[in-house]
């Protein structure tokens, strides 16, 4: 990870030091800057962030709350994440998605969906995409479509899971990028034309055969 201490003078003076810190450190986990099973240098980390330790300690608090973080004893790591686990959240993420795909199809505006196709679209014609650029794509339409469902709780735990599903630490799965994009795109079309059943379905769909690529290349050893 890099030692550059980060600039926090474009961040708005009403977010607290803490949240300042959570923020640059659960950036720093999704990213892989420090990485599952990696040792917790609390004192290192606020040197690097230019912050005291107490907001620092405090972000973390919150993060081992969240489950980005355990502990063993007085030590902190970054936790890891099984397959069972990963297998166990995508089923999680199954029935949550689909219910908010299918209220996102009653209230998602029209606007949002052609916003998000072209997200998808320009990415396609963009030829090589980063992980990064992959990722921020996907999290573009599935928290679109929590956030369209207009339940609050229900987008923050799905946003929740994607995370925790980020840190399984798989990169992105060659297979699956052609069929995501198409399946992204169906998702959509229902939306669209304000079918929730099929957005629903399609839904389960994606995240079945996620779930399953993710057991194949497992099982075939090219993770």
């Amino acid at each position: 990870m890099s030692s550059t201490i980060l600039d926090l003078s474009g961040e708005g003076s009403s977010v607290s030091l803490t949240e300042l810190a959570y923020k640059k450190l659960r950036a720093y986990l999704l990213e892989g800057a420090l990485p599952a099973g990696a040792l917790i240098a609390e004192r290192r980390l606020a040197e690097q962030m230019g912050l005291s330790r107490t907001p620092v300690r405090d972000a973390l608090s919150r993060l081992e709350g969240e489950r980005f973080l355990s502990r063993n004893g007085r030590m902190l790591f970054v936790a890891t994440v099984s397959v069972k686990e990963i297998i166990d959240i995508l089923s999680i993420r199954r029935l949550l998605e689909s219910d908010a795909a299918r209220l996102a199809a009653r209230n998602m505006p029209l606007a949002k969906v052609a916003e998000l196709r072209q997200g998808i679209e320009s990415m396609i014609a963009s030829g090589h995409v980063s992980d990064e650029e992959h990722w921020r794509a996907d999290d573009h339409l599935h928290i679109g479509l929590a956030e369209a469902s207009g339940n609050h709780e229900l987008s923050r735990i799905i946003d929740l899971l994607r995370k925790r599903t980020r840190m399984f630490g798989m990169t992105r799965i060659p297979s699956r990028f052609d069929a995501g994009i198409r399946e992204h795109l169906d998702i959509l079309d229902a939306v669209a034309v304000r079918d929730g059943e099929r957005a629903a379905e399609l839904m389960r769909v994606h995240l079945d055969a996620a779930r399953d690529a993710i057991i194949e290349a497992l099982q075939g050893g090219t993770v």
